[in-house]
């Protein structure tokens, strides 16, 4: 068995090209170390059913999409890619037409569609088509700190809280410990990161562009959106039931460990969080539970669904082994050596709902709730997404560090976003 695998700086590790007439096919992610040890083990499986074939694995830590659509542009494209609906978007890709249908090859490779979760496989697929295999997905959901809700003697939320119920306890949580006039502990963390705020948005009955994405003005500044925006805002220039200002811009590793050491009660985030705590549930050193998004009012809960799937650029030169890798990388053995580490979600919902049942830590089965209400972000339809998106952190930054009146900020990044979206793409 012959593999290569690249990195970053596209250097090869114990491999050398070999002389003859293996096929070598190229496989373009984004994994850390971590998940590429994965990566590895499956692709080490479909080598050992496809002798004569060596693969090279390259990992890309920056520039990612432009390095991707540069290569396909110049006819020597990776022949399976990874793509999501967020930064590394596939949308401009299938509108572009630069991604295999893959659709045609289901009964080929023995895939049958249904096993995913539906909004999953939303994010790839268009009238006729479908151009990725789901590989994994993330919700966002609410962890929190077991051990400072019970030395506050708070108790947990319940799957139906409310906005006042998250406000509540985040006063709650948010406490002056040694008399000094600063406050030690604190009910959560806000972030300017669109990512976070968009289920927010949705969950008030807003939105940021209007149905057909083609314009923010009158949705990114309606009552709806602003309502969500002052709610979040107001957690950290009103209540203060968040860390400093410095705190609210520290890398996510650092606000990882204000939550871990019980200084955070309660944090936005991802599954992709879970790899890291769970050393710290396993040690002792905290306990952590998971909560869907707190609904507004009597409203359904709903929260943002983020995903990747595997790819196949259509000027590969294998289609049909490319296609077969890309179904590999997607199936269900692969699924669950993925879980394993728990960096995101099965997209298979069978294998999500193993991975649920014997689930020793006793979180999966809020990530199953938060999967049922998910909605598929604005990136997985809107080709220009990555040029909207940049715009809209500078709405929480002007609001909560400049004092700047919401709906000026609003209306003002929406006429800059709809600037955005009224240029054709070649022009920028």
């Amino acid at each position: 068995m012959k593999r290569c695998w690249l990195l970053a700086a596209a250097t090869a590790l114990g491999c050398t090209r070999a002389a003859g007439q293996d096929t070598v096919l190229r496989v373009m992610a984004w994994a850390g170390p971590e998940e590429r040890a994965i990566e590895e083990r499956i692709l080490d499986r479909f080598l050992e059913q496809h002798p004569g074939i060596r693969i090279e694995y390259e990992s890309i830590s920056s520039n990612y999409r432009e390095r991707l659509l540069t290569s396909i542009v110049a006819g020597t494209p990776p022949d399976v890619a990874l793509l999501d609906n967020g930064s590394y978007g596939a949308a401009p890709f299938i509108a572009r037409e630069l991604l295999v249908n893959v659709a045609a090859y289901l009964d080929r490779v023995s895939v049958d569609t249904s096993a995913y979760y539906p909004e999953v496989l939303g994010i790839f697929r268009r009238p006729g088509g479908l151009y990725a295999f789901p590989k994994d997905f993330n919700p966002i959901v609410v962890y929190l700190n077991v051990d400072l809700f019970e030395e506050v003697g708070v108790p947990l939320p319940t799957y139906d809280w409310t906005w006042d119920d998250f406000l509540r306890i985040a006063r709650q949580l948010t406490r002056d410990l040694d008399g000094d006039g600063r406050n030690e502990s604190f009910g959560t963390l806000v972030r300017r990161v669109f990512y976070l705020w968009q289920p927010w948005v949705w969950a008030a009955g807003g939105d940021v562009l209007s149905p057909d994405g083609r314009r923010a003005s009158g949705y990114l500044n309606s009552p709806e959106t602003e309502r969500a925006i002052k709610f979040l805002t107001d957690l950290v220039t009103v209540h203060r039931v968040v860390p400093s200002v410095d705190v609210q811009r520290l890398e996510s590793a650092i606000q990882r460990n204000y939550f871990l050491t019980g200084r955070i009660g309660m944090v936005t985030i991802g599954h992709w969080w879970l790899p890291n705590i769970r050393r710290y549930i396993d040690e002792g050193r905290v306990r952590v539970a998971v909560a869907p998004l707190p609904r507004f009012g009597d409203r359904d809960p709903i929260t943002v669904i983020y995903a990747a799937g595997w790819a196949v650029p259509f000027n590969t030169r294998h289609k049909k082994l490319a296609v077969e890798l890309a179904a590999h990388l997607s199936s269900a053995e692969a699924q669950r050596m993925r879980a394993e580490y728990g960096l995101a979600i099965p997209s298979l919902r069978a294998v999500h709902e193993e991975t649920a049942a014997t689930d020793r830590y006793g979180l999966e089965e809020a990530f199953l709730f938060a999967a049922r209400h998910g909605r598929m972000s604005w990136g997985s339809t809107v080709e220009d997404w990555a040029h909207v998106e940049v715009h809209l952190p500078d709405i929480f930054d002007r609001v909560i560090f400049a004092d700047e009146p919401l709906h000026e900020v609003t209306t003002d990044v929406a006429r800059r976003i709809d600037a955005v979206l009224a240029t054709p793409a070649s022009a920028r």
